[in-house]
């Protein structure tokens, strides 16, 4: 298990804004706006807050109480019993089938960076980007050319998750070829999905679907995982959400309690703009 002291101090080593206040550690995800580094501990409003000093945009968590919220965050989550029974008898036909040939096509596994690796990485973010590209998504991926005028910042910025504690790296292999892969996101009782990248050329093995299986049969397993969550929000593409519903993850709207300077709206068009331009 990961505290969340040490995730913290491992952000902090990434360049991100950390600081502790009121028994909780905070992190800047917009220009003088914070949140709990561990966004599914829920606690109490008016219990905790940021530095004010610090903290002039505002700043939100996550609350137990549903009728003091200000605001709702919708999350894709399996926990619970729900998530304790996973297994692939509970995947619906279609999708056991296809989870079935990604296990038989594909090794599964962590794996840590090498030349190799990183560049059968970089070939898959820019197989996605392209696949993104002509599927017409906007704002949630850097173009194909970034992975190749930038190529050695991007290693640069991806090793750096390789040697930060809360994140690990599964791997599904074709052969030695790495055909997607998953950055796992664990912080004291939560397990989150980070990036999910996969290739056009081995999509057909279905190494995505052996990777959701892998990881999701690994929390169901673990003592210390409580819930597992990937990705959400009320404007998340229907098919994404429809393909996550498949291993049981289920959109849950969770309450929070925020404090703002500026309008929510006008403050989310400022955090897209924050997170668009510091993405990696």
């Amino acid at each position: 298990m990961i505290s969340e002291e040490t995730f913290a101090l491992e952000e902090k080593k990434l360049g991100k804004q950390v600081h502790f206040h009121d028994g909780i550690w905070w992190i800047r995800t917009a220009p003088f706006y914070y949140k709990p580094v561990n966004e599914f501990r829920a606690f109490p409003p008016n219990s905790a807050t940021p530095h004010p000093f610090k903290s002039f945009g505002g700043y939100s968590y996550q609350i137990c109480d549903f009728a003091k919220a200000t605001r709702y965050v919708r999350w894709n989550i399996l926990q619970d019993d729900t998530l304790r029974a996973f297994s692939l008898d509970r995947i619906s036909g279609k999708k056991r089938n296809k989870v079935r040939m990604g296990i038989r096509d594909c090794r599964v596994h962590f794996f840590k960076e090498s030349d190799v690796l990183l560049e059968q990485m970089r070939l898959i973010n820019i197989s996605q980007a392209n696949r993104f590209q002509l599927g017409g998504e906007k704002g949630t991926f850097f173009p194909p050319e970034y992975y190749e005028k930038h190529a050695v910042k991007w290693q640069a910025d991806i090793m750096k998750y390789f040697h930060h504690k809360g994140h690990q790296f599964l791997g599904a292999f074709v052969g030695d070829v790495l055909a997607a892969y998953i950055d796992l996101i664990q912080l004291e009782d939560t397990w989150m999905f980070g990036a999910v990248k996969s290739s056009d050329e081995y999509l057909k093995h279905r190494p995505v679907d052996a990777l959701y299986y892998t990881v999701l049969t690994m929390a169901s397993q673990s003592d210390e995982c409580k819930r597992v969550v990937n990705g959400g929000g009320f404007d998340e593409r229907e098919s994404l959400t429809y393909f996550k519903s498949q291993f049981l993850l289920t959109p849950v709207d969770l309450p929070y309690y925020s404090q703002t300077l500026l309008p929510l709206d006008r403050l989310r068009d400022f955090k897209n703009k924050f997170v668009n331009f510091r993405k990696t």
